[in-house]
């Protein structure tokens, strides 16, 4: 008897999912973005991010290529700022100052006269690239660690340069200057919050966890998300890199938005710091099941059980009856 109420109980659980995956295959309808013209103004700027080794006392030149991809003729300018982030989700503020941004007055920026700026200004052509030196102009007294700005190109105003909604048209671009100093550093990292559903009623997979910098200059984190069904199919991936400034830490997520509304999933979830010195790794089985499921499960299993009680009274009878 115990065998067949097993049976029973896997054919309503395996039916139960089975009507899920079959709702949430609706066909979903993408809407195209409309191509749009070129803007007038366009700047773009590579490389995106520069990695620099600073040494106290010294004075060292870079470069980057900025590029005019629109259509006319305009002037611009080149300074830098300082790098930081204001929470956990890391939203970038160029205004705050702190010793970790200090770099940001270091950087002087060769114009065409061939001297050293603080601020530079060109003209650039359509489809014309050109090449700007700066120069890192370090001092003898620095703090140990990390040293974080921004280089900014952006385009000048001009009279007249101003649209029929109002809006004036100006275009900029960064990079990010990530400075190490060459004396004492400190790589240390913490993976806290780390989170990997189990159970599920609704919504999408989606797993997440925090990555401290507890050291005095940046890494990279990096985490792995991947998502199988119950026979080991991959169903999603995604993997993603992240820089982790010193004196912070971030969130780090990610979300399948494409779960269906009941199944059951593997999901692997791993997040390393440091070149791998600090990981968390972990492979989970996930259920979802939404409530009208549960409630139409809770249902079956109360009108089966009753089914059951009733057949055994009837086999209960019939044997007394035969006893007779």
């Amino acid at each position: 008897m115990s065998k067949r109420i097993t049976k029973i109980l896997s054919f309503v659980l395996a039916t139960a999912i089975s009507f899920g995956a079959v709702l949430s295959t609706a066909p979903k309808v993408v809407a195209e973005d409309d191509q749009k013209n070129s803007p007038a103004i366009w700047l773009q700027i590579s490389p995106v991010s520069n990695h620099i080794v600073i040494k106290a006392g010294s004075d060292t030149d870079y470069s980057f290529t900025v590029s005019n991809i629109g259509s006319e003729t305009f002037n611009y300018h080149v300074y830098a700022a300082p790098y930081s982030v204001v929470d956990e989700d890391y939203n970038v503020s160029f205004n705050t100052e702190n010793t970790r941004t200090q770099i940001a007055r270091w950087i002087k920026f060769i114009g065409e006269d061939n001297q050293t700026h603080s601020e530079a200004k060109f003209t650039i052509g359509p489809g014309e690239k050109q090449t700007i030196r700066y120069r890192v102009e370090v001092p003898d007294d620095i703090p140990a660690g990390g040293q974080y700005a921004t280089i900014f190109a952006e385009s000048d105003e001009v009279d007249g340069d101003v649209a029929s909604s109002g809006i004036k048209t100006v275009s900029r671009v960064g990079l990010i200057v990530y400075g190490r100093t060459d004396g004492d550093t400190v790589d240390a990292a913490d993976i806290t919050d780390y989170n990997v559903p189990g159970f599920m009623t609704g919504g999408n997979i989606s797993v997440s966890s925090r990555v401290e910098n507890k050291g005095n200059t940046d890494f990279e984190a990096t985490y792995d998300f991947e998502v199988k069904s119950i026979f080991g199919k991959q169903l999603y991936t995604k993997s993603n890199s992240y820089n982790i400034l010193p004196d912070t830490a971030r969130r780090v997520s990610s979300e399948w938005e494409e779960t269906p509304m009941m199944g059951l999933f593997q999901v692997h979830y791993r997040v390393a710091a440091l070149n791998g010195q600090v990981v968390r790794d972990e492979t989970r089985l996930v259920v979802i099941m939404p409530i009208f499921a549960i409630i139409l499960s809770i249902i079956l299993l109360t009108l089966i059980i009753i089914w059951i009680i009733i057949i055994i009274r009837k086999r209960r009878e019939r044997k007394s009856r035969l006893l007779v």
